[in-house]
């Protein structure tokens, strides 16, 4: 059996992470809008988030995203 590790990603790694989101930064969805990749920072600007709202939301959900390393 093989572990893999883990171990918690950096605010920035986590912001620069591209994701795959229609052209308005929201999740995937069955609209009629096309979907593209983005970086998530871009999703969460296009939604309107301010910066506040952005560490407001990785400091409630940071521990949720990991990375094999």
């Amino acid at each position: 059996m093989t572990t893999t590790k883990t171990r918690q990603m950096t605010k920035k790694e986590w912001l620069d992470e591209r994701v795959f989101r229609d052209t308005y930064g929201r999740p995937y969805n069955l609209s009629d809008v096309p979907m593209t990749y983005m970086s998530r920072y871009d999703s969460f600007k296009k939604q309107g988030a301010s910066d506040t709202e952005i560490n407001d939301f990785w400091n409630d959900n940071s521990h949720k995203y990991q990375m094999e390393v």
